[in-house]
């Protein structure tokens, strides 16, 4: 560096200028000066950058709505979900053994998807993990519905080419379903007259005198007898492939022997003949098997709406 002359107005002649360590620290501190206020804008800068914007908040608000929106869905597909199941089991338990068909098995009834990832397209948001939940959802959903829709429109075929069978089976309570209330059930008991442990055959339904009892299924009357012992008065309903039912504790008739009835026709009254502790509807089912459980039969999902415009609609056809 070359050196730096000043004027001595002593000597009168130009001297070369001697740098002292305080020259050297003023000139330093200008360029630390400098140094800070460089510094404090870049600062600013950032602290500026961090304040959100309104576009920002109003982003932000719509995604916070957004996913809650989602949360909210995602519990009515829990109940979509559950209601699901239920129909499930009706179709299984009920529907398709009435159609003789096989339930579907619990494996394939499972949606899952394997192989390719379907959810490719949602990654690298910051919600991935919520929407890619939610899309598998409605993928299960949609699987399950289709193959639901597809075992209905199969029971329906078989129904179809099965239907004098179907109708023959007793499927339907013999009683209005609001109208009477299980007083003792099919199984083991204490009998309430005898009071011996006995093998109760059928299902005890109490309802009041008088009150309308219908076939549970297509078939013939076989038997109307008055005196039937600890039956009462009772008629037989005969509804072939190897079913029949008996209603006893009768207060009166509405059929006769070699009657043909349909399912929901009117066979008698409710009444407290025989061996009875009060009126009440003794009914059984019977099968080349031997007696069964009549709540196995039930189809339980008519409303009392539903079961009486059945009942009408048969009573028209005849």
């Amino acid at each position: 560096m070359s050196d730096k002359y000043i004027f001595d107005s002593e000597r009168l002649e130009y001297v070369v200028e001697r740098r002292t360590f305080a020259y050297h620290c003023k000139r330093c501190r200008k360029f630390l000066f400098a140094a800070l206020a460089v510094g404090v804008f870049c600062w600013a800068l950032s602290y500026i950058n961090m304040i959100p914007s309104a576009e920002a908040i109003q982003l932000k608000k719509i995604g916070d709505k957004y996913i809650s929106d989602i949360k909210h869905l995602d519990n009515k597909f829990t109940q979509i979900e559950d209601f699901l199941s239920e129909i499930q089991f009706h179709d299984d338990s009920c529907y398709r053994v009435l159609a003789k068909m096989t339930p579907l098995s619990s494996d394939k009834r499972k949606a899952s998807f394997g192989g390719v990832n379907r959810y490719e397209m949602l990654e690298g948001y910051f919600n991935t993990d919520l929407l890619v939940d939610y899309n598998r959802k409605v993928d299960i959903l949609s699987k399950k519905l289709n193959l639901q829709m597809q075992s209905y429109e199969a029971v329906v075929r078989s129904a179809k080419r099965c239907d004098d069978s179907l109708l023959s089976i007793p499927a339907i309570l013999p009683i209005l379903p609001t109208s009477y209330r299980v007083s003792s059930p099919f199984g083991w008991r204490e009998h309430p007259i005898t009071h011996r442990q006995v093998h109760h055959d059928g299902l005890d339904m109490a309802a009041v005198e008088g009150s309308r009892v219908y076939s549970s299924g297509n078939g013939v009357v076989v038997s109307v007898s008055s005196d039937a012992g600890g039956y009462g008065k009772q008629v037989i309903v005969d509804h072939g492939f190897g079913y029949k039912t008996r209603y006893a504790h009768l207060s009166k008739f509405s059929v006769h022997v070699g009657d043909t009835v349909s399912r929901g026709t009117e066979i008698g009254r409710v009444g407290n003949t025989g061996l009875s502790t009060g009126p009440h509807l003794h009914y059984e089912v019977i099968t080349s098997r031997g007696r069964q459980n009549p709540v196995n039969y039930f189809v339980k999902d008519l409303t009392t709406s539903e079961y009486k415009e059945m009942v009408e609609s048969f009573t028209m056809a005849e």
